[in-house]
């Protein structure tokens, strides 16, 4: 019968030269744990919020990129808050819902200069109806604040830069990718 525990000496041999060559102090340190990112502040981060290619009917796509611009990194978890505000800083009472879409929100490190993105869907309006809200201005905070900074519009025609209407809003969950983030 055969020694089960032969093949184990010539191995722990191995690593006790290996280990007896090393220089003293050349083990390397075992690596601390990495200390959690704090949660975004709005000042860490900037909006941009660029229209989608209309489409036939009276809903309105956009998708917001929240770029951190702070020296660190720093985490998000669900949904940011948009808010329809007119050029003399009025907020406007547009009813607004935060959806699970395109997936629900989790938490994720933003690092610095990387992004997180969320979709927005509106219904346009023509300013003579009773529920339609006409304003110039999104702003944006990550937390329930209806007076964050505004964000930087794109791909808005001249004209709606001035006159975007909206009788409801719907916020999606941020997302890590853009591509992710129109998928509903």
């Amino acid at each position: 019968m055969r020694n089960p525990s032969r093949p184990v000496i010539p191995a722990l041999a191995t690593v006790l030269a290996l280990t007896a060559c090393a220089e003293p102090g050349s083990v390397p340190a075992p690596a601390a744990a990495e200390a959690p990112a704090p949660a975004c502040l709005t000042s860490d981060l900037e909006a941009t919020v660029t229209l989608q290619p209309a489409t036939a009917s009276l809903e309105r796509i956009a998708l917001v990129s929240l770029v951190n611009v702070a020296g660190r990194a720093c985490t998000v978890n669900g949904w940011l808050t948009v808010t329809l505000v007119t050029a003399g800083r009025r907020v406007l009472p547009v009813p607004t819902t935060k959806l699970d879409e395109p997936a629900p929100g989790r938490e994720f490190v933003v690092r610095p200069r990387q992004g997180a993105y969320a979709g927005l869907r509106w219904t346009s309006c023509t300013r003579s109806e009773a529920d339609c809200h006409a304003g110039g201005v999104l702003r944006y905070d990550v937390g329930l604040s209806k007076d964050g900074p505004a964000a930087v519009l794109a791909d808005f025609p001249t004209s709606r830069r001035n006159g975007i209407t909206m009788n409801e809003l719907r916020i999606g969950s941020l997302q890590q990718f853009s591509d992710r983030a129109l998928d509903w």
